[in-house]
């Protein structure tokens, strides 16, 4: 390698192309074009003097000198974080960023849970990236947040998780539909139904699949949908049932919906909050557990009680 050092910015555009294969899809992630990612990477390339990725078609595949190129980037961002959370732990302020990820389902209820904390410490911003359970491991697996919510907790050494709120899923139907007539309802008889179904690898399909299974039950999967609203859409324009987290509905009114009475049902699980060992518990990260512990699932417990008695 020649006396020039890469760039933070060529490393993370590396980093990024790594993660996504594709120069396109790091273009749109980081919000560069298309040309300058293709600039950066020729740079990087040139001060490393060894080829570090090949190109087949619009997909890439990293060389031996590029996998141990990502190991060193990814080692270098983690101490330059790890150096700001050392650093703003010396200046003891309640102010910085508070980094979390979380499965989709979640952002139902997360807004509730930060509100108040947002206002009680207005020096700190928030930073949510939302995806589905395949995403959010991903990112658990790299280390990169402060606290994670899993509706299905990872199998990791790596971890320490904590469930600290029910999350039950509930059968839901439009609200001119037959079998609301017909409560409570058997299994065989939900069997005969039309379903709109979460994606593989969602932590709510893990658990559809897992109780169906228990129950020798099989769903006559109409569609697969990877977004929750986009599911509530399709039962209200009456295109099939769904199961679907309360979460989903318990925090706001919505009356094309229904919940229906099903024989086993819900399906119980938890939520958790996870966190890596290996990272450093910031200030920011203690006052978010000390606020969910104390104050933010009561708050958040109370409103979903409320919503529930008015749909019932």
């Amino acid at each position: 390698m020649n006396n020039r050092m890469p760039t933070l910015r060529q490393l993370q555009i590396f980093l990024a192309l790594a993660e996504y294969k594709t120069v396109s899809r790091v273009a749109e992630a980081l919000h560069i074009s298309q040309p300058s990612v293709s600039i950066q990477l020729k740079n990087l390339t040139e001060v490393f003097g060894i080829e570090l990725y090949h190109v087949h078609g619009r997909n890439i595949s990293l060389t031996e000198a590029g996998e141990a190129s990502i190991v060193a980037a990814r080692e270098m961002f983690f101490s330059l974080d790890k150096l700001q959370i050392e650093l703003d732990d010396f200046k003891g302020a309640k102010s910085g960023v508070l980094k979390l990820a979380v499965v989709s389902t979640a952002k139902y209820f997360l807004p509730i849970l930060l509100g108040q904390f947002c206002k009680r410490y207005p020096l700190i911003d928030v930073e949510i990236n939302i995806g589905n359970h395949q995403q959010i491991l991903h990112r658990f697996n790299q280390n990169k947040d402060d606290y994670y919510v899993f509706n299905q907790c990872p199998e990791s050494h790596n971890l320490i998780a904590e469930p600290f709120l029910d999350n039950p899923l509930v059968v839901v139907a439009p609200a001119n539909h037959e079998l609301i007539k017909k409560m409570p309802i058997s299994l065989n008889r939900l069997s005969h139904y039309p379903f709109i179904l979460r994606e593989i690898g969602s932590g709510t399909r893990q658990c559809i699949d897992d109780f169906c299974k228990q129950h020798k039950l099989t769903l006559k999967a109409k569609m697969t949908i990877e977004s929750n609203e986009a599911i509530k859409h399709s039962v209200a324009a009456e295109l099939g049932l769904a199961i679907l987290s309360s979460h989903t509905l318990d925090y706001m009114q919505d009356t094309s919906l229904v919940r229906l009475d099903v024989e086993h049902f819900p399906i119980q699980s938890k939520w958790y909050l996870v966190r890596t060992e290996q990272r450093h518990q910031t200030i920011l990260a203690k006052l978010f557990y000390q606020y969910l512990q104390e104050e933010g699932l009561s708050r958040l417990q109370k409103i979903a009680a409320k919503q529930a008695k008015k749909g019932s």
